[in-house]
């Protein structure tokens, strides 16, 4: 089967985070179980110091009423032979940021949406090589859906093509005008059909409406966005879809993210052995973050962006007690409100020994974080999967999360009862309920037993993609089927 991924985003390339990486990482463990998988994704300001073969064969990425030159250039996914195919637009694409600069979202994010959809649509033609399936990802690529719809309809004939479409953050929809649909030159009754909520464009909602197949990116998740105050006001589109709707836990990149052969780190981490090289990186990374040295204290890490959906507004609540009350130390990094940003700033430069923040991203130091912490902090008020969780448990970090999306499905809570629990949950975004299960955790760390026990059912926590790919397959042939009820 050939399956096209469509995205605005493709790690290592060019990311912002998450689906970044999902996109990264997904069509390598695709290609190991016989896919033959490639990747269409903007050729972003990040990209232009790529190595990369130009397909020399120019088309219109615009509409007929408003067209616009590209091409596609050709490189790989990383070290691996999954070809990427970038999309050549110096106006559309070469920009400082994906979606947004410091003004924030770009006004024209439609018309790049339509254009990326229309490229993806062209591949066939430019490259002899022609999808089975288009997995299309979040809302820069689910018009694609409703692209194809158009295509297959206007043959008249039995559709021999397929759309799946992977939710990885509902919150994130993308709007526009009815002007800007008109632009798409897509069919004018596909307004009412996807497109218009309450007399705005929905770039998300036209996919939910138009692919065969829609996922999300946990099982947990895919049952909380059909809820009432739940679905980010598209909880009555995916209950209308729901027979077609499935989550499938996101895996994570076990080669990049190794803790025995991580250059990143100071000290390696054996799983089967890792008190050793924990003690090496979270002494290396007390150094760093000029943090006093205790064996008695545990280290918290967080690496997040700072923003309302992860709850990190939660522990500045509580900050002051858990300071009083414990010898916990923590480390942070992330960017986002600056609200945030000044609060966890400002308790670093009050609590010099016992807090650090860095404002930024660095993926060097994340990745120290994960493997110097003894404890993760995940306090998130709703999370569609989470990578971060799984990062640091292979790390040997133990995470610390509301039970919420994909970290109710990765992380299993750790009592007397469930000695097999890897982590600690707690249920209601409540500063008092974290509160109290960071004490719970705080109290097995008196325990070196009984943590390292917790620590080694982290460790050993599976988070492979091979799994997520055997489904994947699933799925992509489920929305074939259509292909053999076709009637025309």
């Amino acid at each position: 089967m050939k399956v096209l991924f469509v995205s605005p985003e493709v790690s290592p390339l060019v990311r912002t985070g998450g689906l970044g990486d999902v996109v990264g990482s997904l069509p390598l463990a695709l290609k190991k179980i016989g896919l033959d998988v490639r990747v269409i994704c903007p050729m972003h300001r990040e990209c232009n110091n790529l190595a990369y073969r130009s397909l020399n064969k120019s088309f219109n990425l615009g509409s007929a009423t408003k067209p616009y030159e590209g091409n596609l250039v050709e490189t790989s996914l990383g070290e691996s032979e999954v070809p990427v195919y970038l999309i050549k637009n110096s106006f559309l694409y070469d920009r400082p940021g994906i979606y947004s600069d410091e003004n924030g979202n770009y006004e024209d994010n439609p018309e790049r949406v339509f254009a990326l959809c229309r490229a993806a649509l062209k591949v066939e033609d430019i490259t002899n090589w022609k999808p089975d399936v288009f997995h299309a990802h979040d809302w820069m690529a689910a018009p694609t859906c409703a692209f194809l719809n158009a295509k297959l309809q206007s043959r008249k004939q039995r559709p021999d093509q397929a759309s799946v479409l992977t939710i990885h953050n509902l919150e994130h929809q993308g709007s526009g005008t009815y002007d800007h649909f008109k632009i798409s030159g897509l069919p004018l009754d596909y307004w009412n059909l996807g497109f218009d909520r309450f007399g705005s464009l929905n770039l998300l909602k036209s996919g939910i409406q138009h692919a065969d197949k829609i996922t999300t990116v946990s099982p947990t998740y895919s049952r909380e966005i059909r809820q009432d105050g739940l679905g980010h006001g598209l909880e009555g589109s995916l209950q209308y879809r729901g027979a077609d709707l499935l989550g499938i836990l996101n895996g994570i990149d076990e080669k990049s993210w190794n803790p025995m052969k991580d250059s990143s780190l100071p000290a390696l981490i054996n799983p089967e052995f890792p008190k050793e090289g924990k003690i090496s990186c979270k002494n290396s990374l007390l150094k760093e973050m000029n943090l006093v040295k205790t064996k008695k204290s545990p280290l918290f890490g967080i690496v997040s962006r700072l923003c309302k959906q992860k709850g990190l507004d939660l522990l500045l609540k509580i900050f002051p007690r858990l300071l009083r009350n414990s010898n916990a130390q923590f480390v942070l990094l992330g960017s986002g409100s600056e609200e945030q940003e000044v609060c966890f700033m400002k308790l670093a430069q009050q609590h010099p020994q016992r807090f650090a923040a860095f404002i930024g991203f660095n993926d060097r130091l994340a990745r120290r974080i994960f493997a110097g912490s003894d404890f993760f902090l995940m306090p998130s008020r709703y999370e569609p999967c989470g990578l971060a969780q799984q990062y640091a448990m292979r790390y040997g970090s133990i995470p610390i999360a509301r039970r919420t999306g994909g970290l109710a499905d990765t992380i299993k809570d750790f009592n007397d009862s469930k000695p097999v629990g890897n982590g600690f949950l707690f249920d209601d975004p409540d500063p008092h309920q974290l509160l109290k299960v960071i004490h719970k955790a705080l109290e097995i760390f008196k325990n070196d037993d009984l943590f390292q026990k917790v620590r080694k059912n982290a460790l050993s926590s599976p988070c492979s993609w091979e799994n997520a790919a055997k489904q994947y397959a699933q799925v992509y042939n489920w929305s074939m089927e259509k292909n053999l009820n076709f009637k025309s």
